[in-house]
């Protein structure tokens, strides 16, 4: 069966928002393993989600980047996939479909989004910089101190609210706080990166409101051409949380809602492993066509020529397609239903949860699920890891032991890292591969993690023999600080 873009939009009564509206056509078997053979495998690969071999993971939630199912139709367009090496056909779809998708004339293939982000902070950011976000993903931190500037977050107050369990917006930026900064300090300010929505707070929205006030700001104090960025990974799932949550939009489609907030900014970066649906890809799109020009030698430096970027042209096929597929609104109603209905199958069992539930993630807020662990005892670290014993689902701890904000004045000392706001276990869900049995059992092992109570024990850094990270790294530790039990895992 061959659906078009505008059929799989079509009005229905069909009961998309309670069933998926796409059907399973190829299965993954999983590799069956006992509650001894996992508690041998995690003491092994370092008790961490990230460091378990994935063959030996029954539910896998340690990240949504890369791990969903392509459709029939992102298959069959890799068979178109044009090879060859300067400008091929593949890259004239892909380009126009991305223009489309951005409003943004200038477009540049990545085979992720890291690569993505290099070229515009090469060409924009300088020694002695000040580089403002709602939140810096790891990657942009790290790009920032490599260029020797300095990332600084501004988040939205109500983030830090543990009451307010409503607001939909607690992902944005602190735009009071982000004039403010502007009033001292606009003339080191290249650009400000916007993440849509907030993945390292609780993969939290940021309205429409925020966007247009921070473009204000710029526009006000700008004193060297600084630019709005926008970090796009999830900008569709985003899109859905203003369709259904910001005043005005409800009637719009979660394309156009996409399309308004790319209007207020200067470029952006996509890793296109998230809501690009594809396992492997990326992009920038810039505004400004002198920008582009001085990106592109970065670009052929280090992943090839400008318009494949490091990807095939298979694969860029692939993504011309799943960027459709995932601004999608009956897709990402679907996606929205399969979070709630984990939170729920959390809350249920007594797994506390950061409330709301973002579009593409659950967060469990691990302080509250083992209170006798303190924030320097790893509280998520430790429940991640007892989960996979319980039953085989693998998370990602973001506690103040992985996650701990980096103090900016003293990048490089471990010991000057900030208590991060909430305990959290990022639970990543991948886009159409889950359902519902999965998700209860998820929570089922969360919850016998719980129940073991004081038994869980503190986590404590592996002494091992890597080099300390350098400056330029600054912002990678969450891939290398690896922790272990200070007694056994019940």
């Amino acid at each position: 069966m061959r659906i078009s873009d505008q059929e799989m939009m079509v009005k229905t009564d069909l009961p998309f928002h309670k069933a998926p509206p796409y059907r399973t056509k190829v299965v993954e078997y999983t590799i069956p393993t006992t509650r001894q053979q996992r508690q041998e495998i995690m003491k092994k690969h370092g008790y961490s989600g990230r460091l378990l071999p994935a063959k030996y993971v029954f539910i896998n939630m340690v990240t949504d980047s890369g791990t969903g199912a392509m459709s029939d139709r992102q298959w069959s367009a890799m068979m178109e996939g044009d090879e060859s090496y300067f400008y091929c056909r593949s890259y004239e779809y892909f380009e126009e479909v991305a223009q489309n998708y951005t409003g943004m004339p200038y477009i540049l293939p990545s085979h992720q989004g890291r690569s993505a982000e290099a070229p515009l902070y090469e060409c924009l950011v300088q020694p002695g910089d000040k580089v403002p976000s709602n939140t810096h993903f790891t990657t942009t931190s790290a790009w920032s101190f490599q260029r020797g500037a300095e990332p600084v977050d501004f988040v939205e107050v109500s983030y830090f609210d543990p009451n307010d369990t409503t607001s939909q917006f607690k992902g944005g930026i602190d735009t009071e706080a982000l004039e403010r900064y502007f009033e001292l300090h606009a003339e080191k300010i290249p650009l400000v990166d916007l993440v849509v929505p907030n993945n390292l707070n609780g993969g939290m929205g940021v309205s429409m409101k925020d966007i247009k006030e921070t473009r204000r700001i710029i526009d006000k104090y700008n004193k060297r051409g600084t630019l709005l960025c926008l970090d796009i990974a999830r900008i569709s799932e985003n899109a859905w949380i203003i369709k259904n949550h910001e005043e005005g939009y409800k009637d719009k489609s979660c394309a156009e809602i996409v399309r308004e907030m790319l209007s207020y900014a200067d470029c952006c970066h996509m890793s296109s492993k998230k809501c690009g649906l594809v396992n492997m890809g990326g992009f920038s799109a810039v505004r400004d066509k002198q920008l582009w020009y001085r990106m592109q030698p970065k670009v052929i430096r280090t992943d090839g020529y400008i318009t494949y970027g490091g990807m095939n042209g298979r694969d860029l096929e692939a993504l011309a397609v799943g960027l459709v597929e995932g601004v999608n609104d009956y897709y990402l109603q679907d996606r929205q239903r399969q979070v709630e209905y984990f939170a729920n199958a959390c809350k249920k069992r007594g797994v506390h949860i950061l409330e709301p539930a973002s579009s593409y993630a659950v967060y469990i807020n691990a302080g509250k699920c083992v209170p006798h662990l303190d924030h320097t005892q790893g509280p998520a670290t430790c429940l991640s890891a007892q989960a996979y014993i319980e039953g085989g689902f693998a998370s990602t701890a973001m506690d103040s032991l992985q996650r701990g904000r980096i103090d900016p004045e003293n990048p490089l000392d471990t010991s000057k890292r900030i208590k991060a706001p909430y305990e959290l276990i990022r639970c990543a869900i991948p886009r159409r591969a889950y359902f519902e049995p999965h998700y209860d059992w998820a929570a089922e092992c969360l919850a016998r993690a719980m129940a073991h109570g004081t038994k869980l024990p503190a986590f404590k850094p592996i002494a091992d023999d890597r080099p300390p990270l350098e400056i330029s790294e600054i912002g990678l530790h969450t891939f290398f600080d690896d922790y272990e039990p200070v007694t056994p895992l019940p």
